[in-house]
């Protein structure tokens, strides 16, 4: 799957599931870890659980699954490896601790009208 469309649909995803401030990050110029990074807010660690599932469940569907998934046993801060596009889910509490934004604030941030949400 193409990394841009890969990309937009998580996003639409997470943003069906009620996924918050979600922004992406294209680092592939700074970094051969993926060539996105996309952090969502989740209102709660049962939210994020369920966000994580649900992403997952929509993509397999699609033949995509994820390379690798950390932190999904106590879901304040879930990472999800789909290769090209490297998903955050946190809390807001976690979120704003570990501030990734400011990790890749260099990069170029891709506007959430871009990404299909509001």
């Amino acid at each position: 799957m193409e990394e841009l469309y890969l990309l937009k649909k998580i996003t639409s995803i997470l943003d069906d599931k009620q996924g918050e401030d979600i922004v992406a990050f294209k680092i592939s110029e700074v970094s051969s870890l993926a060539d996105y990074i996309l952090i969502c807010t989740a209102n709660s660690e049962v939210h994020g659980r369920a966000l994580a599932d649900y992403l997952s469940e929509n993509l397999k569907k699609e033949g995509v699954k994820f390379l690798a998934v950390e932190g999904k046993e106590n879901s304040r801060w879930i990472c999800m490896d789909y290769g090209e596009v490297i998903v955050h889910i946190m809390t807001s509490k976690e979120r704003e601790f570990y501030h990734l934004e400011s990790i890749w604030g260099a990069c170029d941030k891709l506007k959430p009208e871009f990404l299909g949400v509001s």
